[in-house]
């Protein structure tokens, strides 16, 4: 404990920076050295490996696409009956008995959007398996038709599912605006939050920008790992790099905008 007449001890940034950064520079040393020696003679063995999981995946893609738009409905139709039960709760519960319910609704609500989420993800996933010219040509054009059209009907019930989930939210809290359809949609809705919305909406926010920054240098280095042994391609390097940058510059530039209306206020 610093006693009142001592100034606490001051922590040299540039030399903590410094040696947090030779300490990446040799830990990154190690990783390379570590999967030259593990990698470096079964890269040939990985890469069939991994060609075989290909034509596995291409093999069962349109009953994993089935599957999945299935699975999608069912939990897509259970999350929207529970929303719609946990609202009736809501208006007939008092005000300062509702917090019970509302988190309900929040982790319901969530559920069903990151439910949303993968379906999307592993759709394009196992959809890329085949989407390719070799593919198609080789045969395989009937049985990748069919798996466009499922994938195509599982992103439309998707897309309709987003909207009838904002529409029940609304149900339950009139007071929240906007048009799901809309090109401004998320400032429509943001703008009829109440303060503690906002509040909620904007620490989540910072909560994910910082988790994107911590996840995206990391996926960057094992990118360029995947292109130096398995000769994946830069294109994977270049996307996470725009991810980074686009993320990084959304934000600055809406700490600029909003510096600058509150100095024109």
């Amino acid at each position: 404990m610093t006693r009142d007449n001592q100034e606490p001890k001051k922590t040299n940034s540039y030399k903590k920076t410094g040696l947090i950064m030779l300490a990446a520079a040799l830990f990154g040393a190690v990783l390379g050295l570590l999967s030259m020696f593990l990698l470096g003679g079964r890269t040939d063995d990985i890469q069939t490996g991994m060609t075989d999981i290909l034509s596995f995946i291409q093999r069962i893609m349109l009953p994993a696409l089935l599957i999945i738009t299935i699975v999608t409905i069912i939990l897509g139709e259970r999350s929207i009956r529970r929303l719609r039960a946990i609202g009736e709760k809501i208006r007939e519960t008092e005000d300062e008995k509702c917090d019970r319910w509302e988190y309900e609704e929040e982790k319901t609500g969530a559920f069903g959007v990151m439910s949303n989420i993968l379906s999307q993800v592993f759709c394009v996933l196992i959809l890329s398996a085949g989407y390719s010219v070799k593919y198609i040509t080789d045969g395989n054009h009937k049985n990748m038709l069919a798996a466009c059209l499922v994938f195509l009907g599982c992103y439309a019930y998707n897309g309709f599912y987003q909207t009838r989930y904002i529409k029940t939210v609304q149900a339950i809290h009139p007071g929240q605006k906007g048009d799901p359809s809309s090109r401004k949609f998320r400032q429509q809705w943001l703008d009829s939050c109440d303060e503690a919305q906002k509040e909620l909406i904007y620490q989540s926010a910072y909560k994910t920008y910082s988790a994107i920054n911590t996840w995206i240098p990391i996926l960057l280095v094992f990118t360029m790992l995947g292109h130096l042994f398995f000769d994946t391609g830069i294109m994977a390097i270049v996307v996470v790099a725009v991810i980074w940058i686009v993320a990084a510059g959304s934000y600055l530039h809406s700490c600029v905008n909003m510096k600058g209306a509150k100095l024109r206020e």
